[in-house]
């Protein structure tokens, strides 16, 4: 269901792998997402988050196990929970994050993609975010962070018609970063210096931390800042 895997330039791909299901994802789906996300090994330099069933991202959270929230009161406390472990683990990690949404990605699975730092549409991608037309909420966390991708006129927009939209409409409107293949942007991220891209994550993820500015200072004792400064000079 939830597979991850390291390769030699550094990506770290953690790929969803629920076909019958299309990748939607129960309770204990998103504990293992968030356990997963803790376990990305110290050498990764960038995430990828991608699915391995053609044709879709992520159905968001699954019908199925949602149907007994209906009566199982404990359980909503539970599924609320498992679902914010998965999206505030893959928020909080300390190296760049990557969504390469490939077709559906719908409701929860919207969600991870606003977790992410970078999300890559492919052009049969397509969002949307129905609980209005389920008769539910969508969790305060994730409609700050939709509000912060895309503001809170088009947040409106998505939540409140349910309606979904294209790749081109996402990329509009900011729910989607770029268009292309998620995967060169991973490995083109990887290719940058780890160090910078762990101070730079940092950086954005909260940029009045005053102990950004010795990091920063720091960084031009940096081996690649050496390297790249003798490359410019013409030094070998």
């Amino acid at each position: 269901m939830i597979d991850l895997t390291l390769d030699d330039s550094g990506v770290a791909t953690l790929v969803l792998d629920r076909p019958a299901a299309r990748n939607a994802l129960p309770t204990e789906a998103w504990w293992r997402l968030a356990e997963t996300v803790a376990a990305i090994p110290a050498s990764a330099r960038v995430l990828l988050v991608a699915s391995a069933v053609p044709g879709i991202f992520s159905a968001g959270a699954d019908l199925a196990d949602l149907a007994r929230l209906i009566d199982d009161v404990p359980a909503r406390t539970a599924f609320r929970m498992a679902m914010a472990a998965a999206t505030e683990a893959l928020a909080g990690l300390p190296v760049p994050s990557i969504a390469a949404v490939e077709g559906a990605c719908h409701g929860a699975g919207v969600a991870l993609t606003l977790a992410c730092d970078i999300v890559v549409a492919g052009s049969l991608a397509q969002f949307a975010i129905p609980p209005a037309r389920l008769g539910i909420g969508y969790p305060a966390g994730d409609v700050a962070r939709l509000i912060t991708r895309v503001g809170r006129s088009q947040a409106a927009r998505l939540l409140f018609t349910a309606a979904p939209i294209d790749a081109a409409e996402a990329l509009r409107i900011g729910l989607a970063t770029m268009a292309g293949d998620g995967r060169e942007v991973a490995r083109l991220v990887a290719s940058r210096d780890v160090g910078a891209l762990r101070l730079l994550k940092a950086i954005a993820t909260d940029p009045a931390d005053p102990a950004h500015d010795s990091g920063f200072e720091a960084s031009f004792a940096s081996p690649a800042f050496a390297a790249g400064v003798a490359r410019y000079r013409g030094k070998p």
